[in-house]
């Protein structure tokens, strides 16, 4: 028998040699003030982050991450380096998403828009569906390089219009986040818009999770309410709160709670007054109920509009717009 050839080796991908719209706003040579580039960006397409990052590369994927761009940069003097990554998705949600999960810790606001943070070793810009990172050990020295990225980069949408459903008195500066991934650490609350709120010193998470139909909210109203008939206890329903409500608490999931209206699940958590929470989501029901009567509105007017033009309109029905 003949010998089986010899299996062709993998052909090496250049990542220099891909292209990508965010090679734009990286500097070159010694644009940026203070830094020069190192060497050429180079750009990892999706399907081979999991070969850069160690262990991001899932976090990445569930938000869809087109690709990311890298460069590298020390200081004019050689003694800083930095490291500018541009994560690219599609659509400014999505970016908010991996951009906001990295909110925690110690951490400054930046005035680099659409929202930016400082940590100890690195700076985190979100701007439409780009999310920006670099890591430097120069602490404020690599503000001019962020500073430089961020103003090549075009003006985007602010944060996702959902986030409107929430309460704004009493939120939390800064603590809007998107998670693709969970909510309250639960998996069936993921793709949810969450916030922090701060009521006389009770810090209380809320979530929002916009589903494609009635029936889908349900199933995850009743998962979540589930998770406390296993493990702590329901307490008396609010009247009048959405179409479909529960409370509940358990000493380690703490307090809860959660109403569905329409296609939307709002939920409450926190561990001290349950008012609060109570407090919290009838704001949020009114705020959805007027947004939701305001789209109804529209929408009767502009079926009026429509039925008087074809009352005037002579055309057979099937030539009417």
């Amino acid at each position: 028998m003949k010998a089986s050839a010899a299996a062709r080796p993998a052909e090496e991908l250049s990542f220099t040699a891909i292209d990508s719209p965010s090679l734009a706003f990286l500097p070159r040579q010694q644009e940026a003030q203070g830094w020069k580039l190192d060497e050429d960006p180079i750009v990892i397409p999706a399907d081979r982050m999991d070969a850069y990052f160690e262990r991001e590369s899932a976090h990445f994927t569930k938000y869809e991450a087109f690709d990311v761009t890298v460069g590298k940069y020390s200081s004019l003097g050689g003694d800083r380096f930095a490291m500018v990554e541009i994560f690219r998705f599609p659509d400014f949600v999505k970016a908010f998403g991996a951009y906001s999960t990295r909110k925690n810790g110690t951490m400054r606001f930046l005035d680099i828009p659409n929202e930016s943070f400082q940590k100890a070793h690195s700076i985190h810009v979100w701007r439409g569906p780009f999310y920006v990172r670099v890591t430097s050990d120069s602490g404020d020295a690599s503000l001019s390089l962020v500073r430089f990225v961020a103003d090549r980069m075009p003006v985007a949408p602010s944060k996702p219009a959902v986030f409107n459903f929430l309460p704004d008195k009493l939120r939390v500066a800064g603590s809007e986040r998107y998670s693709a991934e969970s909510g309250f650490g639960q998996p069936y609350l993921a793709n949810s818009f969450q916030a922090t709120f701060n009521v006389d010193g009770d810090l209380v998470d809320g979530l929002v999770i916009p589903t494609a139909n009635k029936a889908a909210a349900t199933q995850i109203l009743n998962a979540y309410r589930n998770l406390y008939v296993r493990n702590g206890k329901l307490l008396d329903p609010i009247p009048n709160l959405g179409e479909d409500n529960f409370t509940a608490e358990d000493k380690y999931l703490g307090r809860a709670v959660a109403f569905r209206i329409d296609r939307f699940v709002i939920a409450f958590n926190g561990f001290r007054e349950r008012q609060h929470l109570v407090d919290l989501a009838a704001v949020t029901d009114q705020r959805i109920l007027g947004t939701i009567r305001k789209q109804l509105v529209t929408a009767e007017e502009a079926s009026e509009d429509r039925g008087k033009k074809n009352e005037d309109d002579q055309r057979p029905a099937w030539m009417r717009p």
